[in-house]
């Protein structure tokens, strides 16, 4: 039987292991403490960048508000403007029956009238109290004269006691109606009502007739700025009482948000900051805005009411939104945007904010000031004349 041939056999020996896989545990790890540390990172970063620069997204656009009110009562016959209608200074919004305060103005001028013939007439009065003092002076001076010389007579008995008695009378009574004629002069001259250059008559009955006048032109209410009509739901034949809001008007000349922080974050708002504003109308556009100023006050949440003894007076009143669990107050803090005004501005709209608190308050301050130069300029509506009611002109 053959025997099969010796077949080498290999002795297995340990063959190191390939560095792939080591290397790619290091590669991990390094990768891993990497991606904490820049979690780490970035979470200290963000919560710094929070903590620098506050922001709230608790936070409404809001402009000022004028109430439009009559201030005379009437019937309203027109109405010049439609709801959310765009109105400038000075538009004529809605008039109301100017015919019994137009009676008025009329009667007033007529007063004016009579008062200018009044005063005429007091002026020749004085004219006449003059006259009359002086003839009364030149009687007395010869009256009293003429008694001087009598009395020299009578001693003489050139003259009788009897004529001497009649010529003191006569000196008396002349020199008594002196007296009268300068009270009734003086009298005259008070009628008349002349305090230095000024006649108190005349003053007195101007003044009633621009009254009358005022009360006629408030018969037309025009608008005091420029901006949106709101809530008009009225219609001609309503009365409008005297400081009975008709409707509003939105001031369209400065915009601003009212940012509810916590009071945590105040210690780093500073007026004249600037300010990122995201409105939800336009969510990926940002608007720049400055800090007017953060509140001293609000409505203490236990606290007597506006309307009670001990109340605190207008104050915005801010609702905590937990309970049982101690909140941060918020605080609202007047934002106001830089920004010309455009359709996505509408009181009561939302908005996100954020405060740069590294940015310069001053220059911030100034432009503030520039924006909120004209945010109430005089307003006065057109006055009536008397040259335009129908009475002639005084004479």
């Amino acid at each position: 039987m053959n025997e099969s041939p010796d077949i080498p056999v290999l002795e297995s020996k340990d063959v190191p292991a390939p560095p792939r896989n080591t290397a790619r545990r290091i590669i991990g790890l390094i990768l891993s403490l990497v991606v904490y540390v820049a979690a780490v990172y970035l979470s200290l970063e963000i919560y710094r960048n929070i903590r620098i620069n506050p922001r709230t997204e608790d936070a409404q656009v809001r402009a000022n508000v004028i109430g439009v009110s009559p201030q005379v009562g009437g019937a309203i016959i027109a109405i010049h403007v439609k709801d959310n209608q765009q109105v400038h200074k000075g538009d004529l919004l809605f008039q109301l029956d100017a015919r019994p305060y137009l009676a008025e103005a009329e009667k007033a001028k007529a007063q004016l009238a009579l008062t200018e013939l009044e005063i005429q007439a007091y002026k020749d009065q004085i004219v006449a109290a003059e006259a009359e003092l002086k003839q009364s002076e030149a009687k007395a001076i010869y009256a009293v004269d003429y008694a001087k010389r009598v009395q020299a007579l009578v001693g003489n008995l050139y003259v009788t006691v009897d004529k001497n008695q009649l010529a003191q009378t006569e000196a008396i009574t002349a020199t008594d109606k002196v007296a009268q004629d300068k009270a009734a002069l003086e009298r005259a001259q008070n009628l008349l009502g002349e305090k230095g250059d000024v006649n108190v008559r005349r003053s007195a009955a101007e003044a009633a007739l621009k009254d009358a006048e005022l009360k006629l032109s408030y018969c037309k209410v025009y608008a005091p700025c420029d901006g949106y009509v709101v809530n008009l739901q009225i219609t001609p034949g309503a009365y409008a009482a005297v400081g009975e809001q008709i409707f509003s008007i939105v001031d369209q000349r400065i915009w601003y948000v009212l940012a509810n922080f916590r009071e945590t974050d105040l210690r780093h708002i500073r007026p004249g900051m600037e300010v990122d504003v995201y409105l939800l109308a336009e969510s990926n556009r940002k608007i720049r805005g400055i800090v007017q100023g953060v509140p001293k006050a609000i409505t203490p949440q236990f606290a007597p009411t506006q309307n009670t003894s001990g109340g605190q007076g207008i104050l915005q009143q801010v609702s905590p939104t937990l309970d049982f669990i101690l909140l941060a107050q918020r605080f609202p803090v007047r934002i106001v945007l830089d920004a010309p005004e455009e359709h996505s501005f509408r009181m009561g709209g939302t908005a996100a904010v954020i405060v740069r608190t590294g940015s310069d308050t001053e220059s911030g301050l100034r432009r503030v000031e520039e924006l909120q130069r004209g945010d109430a300029p005089e307003f006065r509506a057109p006055m009536g004349s008397s040259k335009d009611l129908p009475l002639a002109p005084a004479p």
